[in-house]
């Protein structure tokens, strides 16, 4: 029994050590094709395609919830041959699942618009709207990790964690054989020796295993929030120093229900909060105020940023100068943007302190 499961666990951490070595390993081509990006040839391309789709679903309990999707189709023609992609840039693709997103998709790329489209010369089925390196092509080699580092850290305290199975399977096999001797002595008329109790020097391998598999969930979560908490900050930061336009609201926040039906064909339908605002002739919409997600929870600030941001009123665009696409109408950090990577760094010290003390205490 032993011996299975120990086969079992290897197993499963061979599974996810293969399966996050394969994103980090994606996660890095797509890093160096991204740098490789900026210097690929261009070409003329247009959106041929730009639906966003709307579906209701109901739980057992009659609440409904909406979902939204958008996808968007460019086409370009190298040497003749006619290519299409959705590739915005990498690390992200041309469709969202998110209603503000779904539609700043749709007003950024409505059907019919001109388009440039950077392709790799050796293989131009491989387009890109936005060459070079951007902060969400951190996330594939950052969730890569995530499953990575809880796999190394299983590999260090393995072994103890083996012998203290071991040690239980020995000691309660020596237990087995001495009830088993005992009862022959009853059987043959002798008065039986005390059976001392199964030893312990092996320790709690079921709970040592929990605790291993507690410890790797939180070192998983942590990764992807100090990933994530970072990349806030550092957009938080970098956005000080960014070069600003005017801009305007043209979609507020309503007090409608998400589910009240809109039209299809209206790109601003699926919108709560939007932002236009112009950068060398060129129209942007943005809907980031600030890049910190966590808000402050009363109704006194809500109706304040409510009142600051009405549909209409004019505003102050920060945007960075190499993609006026990502832009934030405060910038820099608060103590907000600190909350993700303050939680991250406290689920890897908690991971890290389970591994070191725990895992050990209860293997040995």
């Amino acid at each position: 029994m032993t011996k299975f499961v120990i086969a079992v666990g290897a197993l499963a951490i061979a599974l996810v050590a293969l399966f996050g070595l394969y994103l980090f390993i994606k996660g890095v081509r797509n890093l160096q094709m991204a740098s490789a990006s900026t210097k690929w040839p261009t070409t003329s391309g247009q959106v041929i395609h730009s639906e966003t789709t709307r579906e209701v679903t109901e739980d057992d309990h009659n609440r409904s919830s909406v979902t939204f999707s958008t996808t968007t189709t460019i086409q370009y023609t190298v040497d003749g041959q006619d290519y299409t992609t959705s590739l915005l840039h990498f690390g992200q693709t041309l469709g969202s699942s998110d209603k503000s997103e779904a539609a700043l998709l749709r007003l950024r790329f409505p059907e019919g618009k001109p388009v440039s489209v950077s392709y790799d010369p050796n293989h131009p089925a491989t387009g890109v709207m936005k060459p070079g390196v951007h902060a969400e092509a951190f996330w594939l080699p950052g969730a890569g990790l995530a499953f990575l580092l809880p796999c190394v850290l299983c590999l260090i305290m393995g072994p103890s964690m083996i012998r203290g199975m071991k040690a239980d399977a020995q000691s309660s096999q020596a237990f087995a054989d001495s009830v088993e001797s005992a009862i022959e002595a009853g059987r043959r008329g002798e008065i039986p020796r005390d059976i001392p109790p199964p030893s312990q020097s092996g320790g709690n391998s079921a709970m040592a295993m929990a605790a291993a598999f507690a410890g790797l969930v939180a070192c998983a979560l942590g990764v992807l929030a100090l990933t994530a908490g970072y990349q806030r900050i550092w957009h938080g930061e970098a956005s000080q120093r960014w070069p600003t336009t005017q801009g305007t609201v043209i979609v507020a926040s309503t007090d409608e229900p998400d589910d009240t039906p809109g039209d299809t064909t209206d790109a601003t339908a699926y919108a709560r909060f939007v932002y236009e605002y112009e950068v060398a002739g060129t129209k942007h919409y943005n809907n980031l105020r600030r890049f910190a997600e966590v808000e402050g929870g009363s109704q006194e600030q809500a109706k304040t940023i409510a009142t600051r941001y009405r549909k209409g009123a004019a505003v102050k665009v920060s945007y960075y100068p190499a993609d006026p696409d990502v832009s934030v109408l405060e910038p820099g950090n608060t103590t907000d943007s600190l909350w993700l990577p303050g939680i991250g760094v406290v689920l890897i010290l908690f991971s890290l302190a389970i591994f070191i003390w725990m895992v050990p205490a209860l293997a040995t």
